[in-house]
């Protein structure tokens, strides 16, 4: 007997110093939770199991950003749908889809049944909620429903539990309502708020304030937006509310800013006009037109590079005086707009040949200047009304005249400067 309890001892003590050094893997308590409580929905309701597998599915065609992964998404959302109504995660998914496909009724709806459905216990799901929301307003004011959307907004925001972002957003509802006041104090709010987008939020502000006939206020809250957008990067890609309003924006950022640059202001006025039905606001435009047409063109010129001295006062009324002839050339492109760029070389000597540096001796090399000339091409950011027949043509027509303006010339040798302005038609 002793020796066979011996024996035991002996093969128990291996397992038993293993266990010591080797200790089992810890539990994942969430993980364990989550399994439980998937298998739990899939043992309670057999749509469970189904349902998940159409929303995964959605929610990747969503990820395609095309049209017929959107289309092919609201088709698995509305199975998904029809399995388990009482869930929101579908209806939020299918309102995401709707919104990419421009049908605001149909996003509205959904995101206001997603709203109404979200859980809101944990800080999580609580701030889930509140982009549930913005989304909701968003859409019903793109819908229309601007009263509506305001509401969603204001209560939202009045619990101080809002973000910049949905404040920036009920300040651009006020300002379609034409509440500029309190769009103005919105706004103003919303720069000091956590999670503001800075230069979407001076954009509007800029906008309220022009609209509100307080135009010092709104040339600098202007300038103050393009430190940050000078490129309009964030305008160009924001779906704003107000129709034509991103067009608006762009045509008081070139008349506001520092340089001024008329013939841009004047094309974007032009096109808010033809995109906007609000009477007021068209009023307003047209008013900025109407000033615009006052302005000596071109009121500035850039000057791009070069080497040699240059009087831009001197050379801006060279263009000027060559202005009637260049704008002739666009008549039958009256919304369009070309940018002419113009190189103007000094006397040259013989080009010094290239030589690769070398560390062990100095050695001079200066960049020979480029081609003088003229070039012309349409400006890019402009929707081009006119035929690209129509195009060509005024760009074949400027090139020559261009290349003629007398501009102050060079004098010193291998030096050269490049100015760029602006032409539009009548």
């Amino acid at each position: 007997m002793k020796s066979l309890a011996l024996l035991l001892v002996l093969v128990a003590a291996p397992a038993w110093a293993q266990s010591k050094r080797y200790p089992p893997e810890p539990v994942d308590r969430d993980q364990e939770k989550t399994e439980h409580s998937v298998l739990w929905e899939n043992a309670a309701n057999p749509s469970h199991e189904p349902y998940r597998a159409l929303v995964d599915q959605a929610r990747q065609a969503i990820g395609e950003r095309t049209d017929r992964g959107l289309h092919a998404a609201t088709e698995k959302l509305d199975r998904a749908i029809a399995l388990l109504p009482q869930e929101g995660e579908a209806y939020a998914l299918r309102g995401d889809a709707a919104y990419q496909l421009k049908r605001w009724d149909a996003c509205a709806a959904d995101f206001g049944v997603a709203v109404a459905k979200a859980p809101r216990r944990e800080p999580a799901e609580k701030k889930a909620l509140l982009e549930l929301r913005r989304k909701h307003a968003h859409c019903l004011a793109l819908s229309g429903k601007l009263a509506t959307a305001e509401r969603v907004l204001a209560e939202a925001t009045a619990a101080g539990t809002g973000t910049g972002d949905m404040l920036m957003r009920l300040g651009e509802v006020r300002i379609a309502l034409g509440k500029l006041d309190e769009a103005i104090a919105t706004l103003t709010a919303a720069l000091d708020a956590p999670e503001t987008p800075q230069a979407m939020t001076r954009w509007l502000l800029a906008l309220a304030y022009d609209r509100a006939r307080r135009p010092a206020e709104a040339i600098e809250a202007v300038r103050r937006a393009m430190t940050i957008d000078r490129s309009f990067s964030v305008v160009s890609s924001q779906l704003l509310i107000g129709p034509g309003d991103a067009e608006y924006i762009k045509g008081l950022a070139y008349a506001s800013m520092e340089g001024p640059k008329p013939e841009l202001a004047t094309i974007y006025f032009r096109q808010y006009l033809k995109l906007s039905t609000n009477p007021s606001w068209r009023k307003r435009a047209e008013e900025h037109l109407r000033e615009l047409k006052d302005a000596q063109l071109p009121e500035s010129i850039d000057r791009l590079d070069g080497t040699a001295a240059l009087d831009l006062e001197a050379a801006r009324l060279a263009v000027k005086k060559g202005m009637p002839a260049l704008r002739a050339c666009m008549a039958k492109t009256p919304s369009s707009v070309v940018q002419v760029r113009i190189v103007r070389v000094g006397p040259r000597t013989k080009a010094e040949p290239y030589a690769p540096p070398n560390p062990y001796r100095r050695y001079s090399y200066r960049r020979p200047p480029p081609p003088a000339g003229a070039s012309v091409a349409a400006f890019g950011d402009v929707p081009l009304e006119a035929t690209r027949a129509e195009i060509d043509a005024a760009l074949r027509c400027i090139e020559p005249l261009a290349s003629r303006l007398a501009l102050p010339a060079v004098k010193e040798k291998d030096a050269w400067y490049e100015i760029a302005f602006f032409v539009i038609g009548p």
